[in-house]
């Protein structure tokens, strides 16, 4: 993608990275200058958004100016210095953000993470299939220190998938009601610095442990249908998991929102008796 302006003057580097700031990572120059380098940055992000958005099929962009600011997110911008008569162009960007997100393993249980996401994927139409794209990912995966399979993808397209099972044999694809898509992998470990929580009815509290929940004064939700109790992973491990409820996995041709499997009424569950289970991660305290 092609700009008036000198590009190359913005980007000294092949592989560049911008944050909320719009200042390319090693940029220097005159401080006076950087109103105008801003303003070319912003200019270069609402263009490759609308770019991204259109060869997507979206209403509208996932990436621009205003999405990136006041935010924790980072595009990486891919860079050819000779395009455009010397002056540089855009061949493609990736962006990537945290997100607290609800998300349901291969069992059908839920867990709260906040974890770190591919929000955007884009290469040049002109450009697509030289191995750019596995440029990009790659110098993402290097910079922030990440496995393929531990991202979380927002709206991948087929064409998405096939890159990335190609190139780093992600497999065992988790379609979720979120638009999000994980893979097998992604849940390893989910534990770590987390604890469980449980759900249960009044009496199925007191079947297990033999005596009410307002004697411990464990919190109730549901309207006083269900006890709420947090555990710590060891006794997950050696107790609660044979109370968990799996949901068996079945074939999809699509992903993404409307692709997840719908895991069986909570609230039915406690009016029958049944326990649920769901797995969250400690909170963090951040907000997405």
């Amino acid at each position: 993608m092609d700009f008036k302006f000198d590009v190359n003057k913005l980007f000294v580097k092949e592989l560049n990275k911008i944050t909320h700031t719009l200042i390319p990572t090693d940029f220097t120059s005159n401080p006076q200058e950087l109103r105008d380098v801003q303003m070319k940055v912003s200019t270069i992000l609402d263009d490759i958004g609308k770019a991204s958005a259109i060869a997507q099929n979206l209403n509208q962009p996932v990436t621009s100016t205003s999405k990136l600011q006041d935010t924790d997110h980072i595009v990486y911008l891919l860079v050819d210095s000779s395009g455009n008569r010397g002056l540089g162009s855009i061949l493609g960007f990736l962006k990537t953000g945290w997100k607290n997100l609800f998300l349901f393993d291969e069992a059908g249980l839920y867990h709260k993470l906040r974890t770190k996401c591919v929000l955007d994927f884009y290469v040049h139409e002109s450009k697509q299939r030289m191995g750019l794209g596995k440029i990009l990912y790659q110098h993402m995966l290097e910079e922030e220190h990440l496995q393929p399979e531990k991202l979380a993808i927002d709206r991948p397209s087929n064409k998405f998938l096939q890159f990335l099972q190609k190139h780093y044999g992600v497999h065992g694809i988790i379609t979720q009601n979120n638009k999000f898509v994980v893979f097998k992998g992604f849940f390893d470990n989910v534990f770590l610095n987390g604890y469980c929580i449980f759900f249960f009815s009044t009496k199925m509290f007191i079947d297990l442990f033999g005596f009410s929940p307002d004697y411990l004064r464990i919190s109730t939700d549901f309207s006083g249908f269900s006890t709420q109790l947090r555990l710590p992973e060891i006794l997950f491990r050696s107790f609660f998991g044979k109370h968990a409820i799996s949901y068996p996995a079945t074939s999809r041709s699509s992903y993404g929102r409307y692709a997840a499997a719908k895991p069986t009424c909570s609230v039915a569950n406690i009016i029958h008796d049944v326990p649920t289970l769901g797995l969250i991660n400690e909170p963090t305290g951040s907000k997405n």
